[in-house]
């Protein structure tokens, strides 16, 4: 019994449908088992280097997440430094406004109108009951919040972003600026142990130790700090103890201005 041989060639025989010539094609054996190893090696190389791109290209997406949230988180770092620096002013504020409502300013009392009334050091001359007292409304508009003992100190006026906001009386500007819970504000010390707050305003138009006179415009009414919209947040205390401000004035005769 002989043994057969194996086979060497590959034939491959074309037969067309027409009248042409057939075509025949041989091809070794290991010449095919090369191309077929090098296909192969090929697809598994492909396949490979689109697994490593796609690790590359998610670890590149990865670090510019990382990236963003680092720069995020900076922003916030530096956002809560500010708040923080805002809080020690607003605590610095507030302790001194508290120390000025718990008596720490003191009035010169007279007996005579004629003498001059010294206010936290600055003189200025004695005018009659109606500019000493805040009886003046200090804008035109419509009284949207009433005052409470518990949480509410003033009254809320609304009014267009823009008005005017006038002085209630004759007074000195203890403090003009920026809080971060109430925005710009204004407060005004007056004679007789008054003081009034304007809050929440869009500008304000008056600098500390400044005199103003009753119905003098010292802020124009807007919305700033933590405001729910265009609004003006008025204060009364004599004292050192709030006060209701429709005692003093009749907001609802400015509404019927308006």
């Amino acid at each position: 019994m002989t043994k057969r041989r194996k086979p060497k060639f590959l034939n491959i025989l074309l037969i067309p449908d027409d009248d042409s010539p057939s075509r025949s094609y041989r091809i070794r054996y290991l010449s095919l088992k090369l191309l077929i190893s090098f296909l192969i090696i090929f697809l598994i190389s492909v396949i490979l280097g689109v697994i490593t791109y796609s690790r590359v290209l998610q670890m590149a997406i990865e670090r510019n997440a990382l990236e963003k949230e680092n720069k995020e988180l900076r922003k916030q770092v530096a956002r809560v430094v500010q708040i923080q620096q805002e809080l020690q002013k607003l605590r610095a504020y507030n302790q001194r406004v508290r120390q000025t409502l718990e008596g720490y300013i003191h009035f010169q009392e007279t007996s005579s109108p004629q003498e001059e009334i010294d206010l936290s050091t600055i003189t200025m001359r004695q005018t009659s009951i109606f500019s000493d007292v805040p009886l003046l409304p200090p804008v035109v508009g419509f009284l949207s919040q009433e005052f409470k003992p518990q949480g509410h100190l003033g009254v809320d006026i609304a009014a267009p972003q823009g008005t005017p906001i006038l002085a209630a009386a004759d007074g000195v500007v203890l403090f003009s600026g920026w809080t971060y819970q109430d925005g710009y504000v204004v407060l005004l010390q007056h004679s007789r142990g008054f003081y009034t707050y304007y809050k929440y305003n869009l500008k304000n138009l008056v600098f500390n130790h400044q005199f103003v006179r009753q119905g003098e415009p010292i802020a124009l009414l807007g919305s700033s700090g933590e405001s729910s919209g265009p609004h003006l947040h008025f204060e009364i205390w004599k004292n050192g103890y709030p006060q209701n401000p429709e005692k003093y004035i009749d907001f609802k005769q400015s509404e019927a201005v308006q």
